[in-house]
């Protein structure tokens, strides 16, 4: 491993760094914990991570702390661990803000974190930065389905062994969107996670709502150290196969119209025509997002299961007669069929709606086999 150049900072910048399955709500969260540092007095900076251009998690960071002045930069083209150098080049660009936090989401197909790219930060960069505790998020539906199997899944295997991985390397274990559940079901899934992981320390937060998330920032900035659990054993092969099960595509789109129409509803319609002709392939949905900008302001949608209903949050734009739309979708589907799905989904909903649309581009694959440049499997303090 060769040494890289040395970054200079007054003191070391925290790192906050959250993964965890693709609709987790990391998104949210580390927007909703960065407003929170800032009332407390702290400069933040963030770093999003994507397999291609035009992520939504960009836009909706941006959007919830436009007015609040934070940096954000982005890695694309493959995950935080396989395009390390990439991440350090953009965390520099982030220290000339001079930031206290710096926060990170990796892609939500990403595990080994800790070995890929804790431990080269902490032997390298060890004067410019220190961990923060490293959290997983959970979605309760994922708890269900790929922990407990108490639920249908048409992931494979594979998928459940990603999942764990990426909660048996954590530090903090957060069981998010705890504002859906009933008390007694968020009682009963952070009692199995206490029983499968009793080593972590395991929170119920509602990034959404606010729930729990003082609590677990203040665990966060207990000067704990943080990313200390290395993955003794992972097979890379299975790790690759989860993530290659997915299709993946990223769409951006440009749309006018000669008679304003309604996006809330122009939105709604456009998750449920996604989400139902993905249930007639039995596609199951790892994450399906758009976005919506026009004039400064963007709303968007979230879907997480294929039973579950589209999440709209962000302003509310009312009668459109032209914006942006962002589209990103992973889907157990080959990526030619999810392609197919999605641009006749769209001229479907936009032919209907009486909106003209001009894709400006669209990308679809499956993630490359994952080869982090550096591993070190030791424990780094």
């Amino acid at each position: 491993m060769s040494i890289p150049r040395k970054l200079t900072v007054e003191k070391p910048v925290k790192l906050i760094f959250a993964g965890g399955f693709l609709g987790s709500g990391k998104t949210t969260a580390l927007g909703a914990l960065a407003r929170r540092l800032i009332q407390r007095g702290m400069r933040v900076g963030i770093i999003t991570n994507d397999q291609t251009e035009n992520l939504v998690d960009t836009v909706i960071v941006k959007q919830m702390l436009s007015e609040l002045g934070v940096p954000v930069e982005e890695v694309v083209e493959g995950c935080f661990c396989c395009k390390f150098d990439d991440l350090i080049n953009q965390m520099e660009k982030i220290l000339a803000h001079n930031p206290k936090i710096l926060m990170g989401e990796p892609v939500g197909s990403c595990t080994d974190f800790v070995a890929a790219v804790a431990n080269p930060i902490k032997i390298h960069y060890k004067d410019a930065f220190q961990f923060a505790p490293f959290s997983t998020m959970v979605d309760p539906d994922r708890v269900r389905e790929l922990l407990l199997s108490e639920t249908r899944t048409s992931f494979p295997e594979e998928v459940a062994y990603l999942f764990q991985k990426q909660l048996e390397e954590a530090d903090i274990i957060a069981l998010n969107k705890i504002d859906l559940l009933r008390e007694e079901e968020k009682e009963r899934l952070l009692s199995a996670l206490e029983v499968k992981y009793p080593e972590k320390k395991v929170m119920a937060v509602s990034a959404k709502e606010g729930d729990g998330m003082d609590r677990w920032l203040d665990e966060l900035l207990s000067g704990r150290p943080g990313a200390n659990t290395v993955l003794r054993q992972i097979d890379y092969d299975r790790y690759a196969a989860a993530e290659a099960v997915l299709g993946w595509l990223n769409a951006a789109l440009k749309m006018t119209a000669s008679k304003p129409f309604d996006a809330n509803e122009f939105a709604r319609t456009l998750a449920v025509t996604l989400r139902e002709a993905f249930k007639s392939r039995d596609g199951e949905i790892g994450h399906l997002k758009f976005v919506i900008t026009s004039a400064g302001k963007a709303m968007w949608v979230s879907v997480t299961h294929l039973t579950a209903e589209p999440n709209i949050s962000g302003e509310q734009l009312g009668k459109l007669s032209k914006g942006s739309l962002i589209v990103n979708a992973r889907v157990r589907l080959e990526p030619e069929e999810l392609e197919t799905i999605v641009r006749a989904s769209l001229s479907k909903v936009f032919e209907e709606s009486g909106i003209q649309y001009k894709i400006l581009d669209l990308q679809c694959f499956s993630p490359a086999y994952p080869e982090p440049p550096y591993l070190i499997r030791e424990t780094v303090k």
